[in-house]
């Protein structure tokens, strides 16, 4: 899984999340810093996105990437000038859009997203806050 793609709860709080990494750094993340209770089912629940995301969902997404991306590069190169505010202006937003999408999208129990999850990801836990309920 290549960073970019989408993958199923990559945090216990998000639904569906676009890869800043390669998926196995999450993992190897979630076994070394994360309490014993929760790592089982953590990873028996990060995986990839197989079928076919809602489209407001992907571009969302990919929205959140490329100006964390930038964000990014502006620290990198130490800009702390209007470069650097903008970007992190632009990320704030764009992860403000993809959680409005994802809570438009969820909503619905019959939605395309909450059918492909509940096939994707079977006996999950999801609550609509998290995947941990009562271990947290």
């Amino acid at each position: 899984m290549s960073v970019g793609q989408f993958a199923w709860h990559v945090h216990d709080d998000k639904l569906v999340e676009v890869l800043t990494e390669p998926i196995e750094a999450r993992q190897e993340y979630i076994r070394l810093k994360k309490p014993q209770n929760e790592i089982d089912t953590r990873l028996r629940l990060l995986k990839p996105v197989v079928g076919e995301l809602p489209a407001a969902v992907i571009d969302a997404g990919r929205a959140v990437t490329e100006t964390w991306g930038a964000y990014i590069e502006a620290r990198r190169a130490d800009v702390k000038g209007r470069a650097y505010v903008e970007a992190m202006r632009a990320y704030a937003k764009a992860r403000l859009a993809y959680g409005q999408v994802l809570r438009t999208h969820a909503s619905e129990p019959n939605s395309e997203l909450n059918i492909l999850h509940a096939q994707e990801c079977p006996d999950c836990p999801w609550d609509g806050r998290s995947i941990l309920g009562d271990t947290q």
